[in-house]
This record gives structure tokens, C-alpha cells and sequence, in this order.
């Protein structure tokens, strides 16, 4: 049983939602997102983890709700972190 009386993966699905509403309100509010020093956009680590885990249509959905960016350039993000 983990913090709050939820199990690992219900914190988890919590979290998820948690940020896509900030992507949302991000994006409402007129917010890019986050750029690296070399000027691509950065997966966050709930993207990361998704893709690595071999869960890419997640990874994709989630990185698209986050940033904002289209099917293809999600995509090829994800696939260059798995």
C-alpha cells in the first residue's frame, strides 16, 4: 500500500492525469513546452518510463497532451528514447 491509501499504479494513473491537466492549462495559457539546450523538446520522465517499458502508444499520447506536438514528431521522439 503506498502513500495516501492508493496502490503504486492508481498514484501513477493520478499523476498522469495531474499532468496532462497542467499541459492543458499550459498550452491555454500560451506556455511552450519545455525546450533542451539544443532546442528539441524534452520528454518528461513518465514519457520516458511509458517508452522504455515498450508502452509507446502511451508514450506517444502522453508526450502529444504534454507538448502539443503532432502524431509524427511524438512518434519520433518516442521511438528515439525506446
Amino acid at each position: 500500500m503506498a502513500l495516501f491509501g492508493g496502490s503504486d499504479d492508481d498514484l501513477r494513473r493520478r499523476i498522469e492525469a495531474l499532468e496532462r491537466r497542467i499541459a492543458i492549462l499550459e498550452r491555454a495559457a500560451g506556455i511552450a513546452p519545455r525546450p533542451s539546450p539544443s532546442g528539441e523538446t524534452v520528454a518528461s520522465d513518465m514519457v520516458r518510463q511509458l517508452a522504455v517499458q515498450g508502452n509507446k502508444i502511451a508514450a506517444i499520447k502522453l508526450l502529444r497532451d504534454e507538448t502539443g506536438l503532432g502524431l509524427r514528431e511524438a512518434k519520433n521522439i518516442v521511438d528515439g528514447i525506446a
